[in-house]
């Protein structure tokens, strides 16, 4: 395998439906380093190399939205990586360890 095809599968992300909600909170990370937000027809790919963060603070000020665990669940299809639930965010790893360390 070459180090090109090694290096597509080291993403995570999530799919999130298209809806007034969705269209927010994948504006919102579209601005966040690292992040890429692929429009589809009928929901937005949010993904980025090794590790994302769904920071629930951040997301709640940039979009206007109460948003927390909840509301993403709802939102969201599915999703590629290890995924860990916090109080503050969601977070999503490439690495199965450091998914563990983060629990």
């Amino acid at each position: 395998m070459s180090s090109e095809e090694e290096q597509a599968f080291d993403y995570v992300g999530i799919t999130i439906a298209r809806s007034v909600d969705g269209d927010a909170l994948a504006e919102a990370m579209k601005d966040v380093e690292g992040v890429e937000v692929v429009p589809q027809h009928s929901y937005w790919e949010i993904k980025a190399r090794e590790r994302l963060r769904l920071d629930f603070e951040q997301l709640s000020e940039e979009t206007g939205l109460d948003v927390d665990s909840e509301l993403i669940q709802v939102l969201m299809s599915t999703y590629y990586g290890r995924i860990v639930n916090t109080d503050d965010a969601i977070l999503l790893f490439h690495d199965p360890i450091e998914a563990m360390e983060a629990m």
